[in-house]
Parts: C-alpha cells; structure tokens; sequence
C-alpha cells in the first residue's frame, strides 16, 4: 500500500518535481553567470578610478631660465595653452613656487634658502590622454621652441596611464562581445519554436532575479572580511549597475525557461 502511495504520488506531481529541478539548475547557472558579471564590473569600476587617478595627477613641469618678466611668462602661458595637447596650463611665479614649497615642505625652505631665492619660475600643465602616451616628442616639441625653458615629468608615469587606459578600454569590449552574444543566444531560443503549449515559466525570471541578489550579496560578503566596505559602496558598484545585473539575470532566466536544455 505504502509503494502505491508513493507511486500515485510521483504520477499525481510530474511536472511539479520536473519544474522544481529545472529551476534549480537554472538559479545555479544564472547565479554563476551573475557572479562572474559582478567579478567584470567590479574590476571595470576599479580599474577605470584607478586610471583616472593616474591621470588627473599626472602633470609636466616646464621650469624658465633666467627668471624672465611677468608680461613675457603671461604671453608663453597663452601660447602653450593654445596649443591642443595642452588642456590646462597654470603658472607659477618665483614667489609663487616658493610659497607652495614653503607650505609642503617648511623645513626644505630654510635649509635651501641661504638668503636668496633659488625657486624658478615654472608652468604646470594637464595634457591630453592622446598627448600622455606622447609626451617624450610633445616636450622634446616645446623644448625647441621655447628658449630657457626645461621640461620635467616621470615617463613611468606617462607609461602607467597609457597602459591602464588600453587595459579599460580592452575589458570593456570584450564585456560589450559577451553582452551581445548572450542576448544573440536569448534571440536565438526566442525565435526557435517549441511545440510545448506553455514555453515560458514566470517562475523562471522570479530565479533569475533572486540568483542576481544573491550574487550581489555574494559580492558583498567577499569584500566585507577584506574591510573594504568602509568606504563607500559607490567605490565599487553602482545602483544602475546592479539593475543592470538584476534585469540581465532576470531575462536570462525567462529565456533558459524556454530552453531546457541544462
């Protein structure tokens, strides 16, 4: 009696126990794939901050000769901020330099001061990204047209923002390829007709979802042992972002529903 039980049990709830384990081996696909999504936008954040970083303190310091009048330094900081590979140009007088090391560096001051003022004159300028990979040539350019002027910056650091700016720039194509092939492949199971009478399951994109939070608490359990979730969540990821994730997790779900073959 017990074994007739069980049997008009299983037949009673077919489709029951085939759904469940269907959408059991969709939230384990789903949330794999949100994770490695979760692992691309959090090195894409980090690696563009860190780029920007690299760039907004990457600067070129051009020291003048023989200490020239206020009119003549004014007239070259117009031309080399007219110059296109030049985005900002700031001048600094005798004094001027002096006081900003003063502020920096009191005791330097007084041990390098004498009595007189050793400080040149000096511009500061923000190039260009395309002018930063360059800027061997542009400054070698500048140098030759400028007499009494002396360039100084840190081609290491040129290098560095060069570089990181490819590596941004590389992650984020081949983020945009996977995209269209994933929404290629949910097209192409939308398009595929089925002869079932239902071929979505709502429960499905309900998974997807829930897989997708889950790998954002994921995300956020990794980086909380790491103390790293001090600073602001926005340091990591975004809102829009994650609603990227959840809307992505969510389709892929609704799509594999109709699929089946995992």
């Amino acid at each position: 009696m017990t074994d007739d039980f069980l049997h008009e049990e299983s037949t009673k709830f077919p489709r029951v126990k085939r759904t469940v384990r269907i959408h059991g081996r969709l939230f384990v696909l789903v949330f794999a794939i949100a994770l490695l999504w979760q692992g691309l936008l959090l090195v894409d954040k980090r690696l563009s901050a860190y780029h920007a970083d690299l760039y907004n303190s990457f600067k070129v310091i051009l020291t003048v000769e023989n200490v020239p009048d206020n009119e003549t330094l004014e007239q070259m900081g117009e031309t080399l901020n007219q110059k296109k590979d030049i985005t900002s140009v700031k001048l600094f007088s005798s004094q001027d330099a002096l006081e900003v090391v003063r502020r920096q560096h009191p005791q330097l001051v007084r041990d390098m001061m004498l009595g007189r003022n050793p400080m040149p004159a000096y511009f500061e300028l923000h190039l260009t990204p395309a002018a930063v990979r360059n800027v061997e040539s542009l400054m070698a350019n500048i140098a030759a047209e400028y007499s009494g002027i002396i360039p100084h910056y840190q081609t290491a650091h040129a290098q560095l923002v060069f570089t990181t700016g490819i590596w941004v720039k590389l992650l984020r194509v081949m983020m945009l390829l996977a995209g269209v092939l994933f929404f290629s492949f949910m097209f192409l199971v939308e398009a595929y007709p089925s002869s079932r009478r239902q071929t979505h399951y709502i429960e499905a994109a309900v998974v997807g979802v829930v897989a997708g939070v889950c790998s954002c608490l994921c995300f956020c359990g990794l980086l909380y042992p790491l103390g790293l979730l001090s600073e602001p969540v926005r340091a990591f990821t975004s809102i829009f972002r994650q609603l990227l994730v959840l809307s992505f997790c969510g389709l892929l779900g609704w799509t594999l529903s109709k699929w089946q073959k995992f």
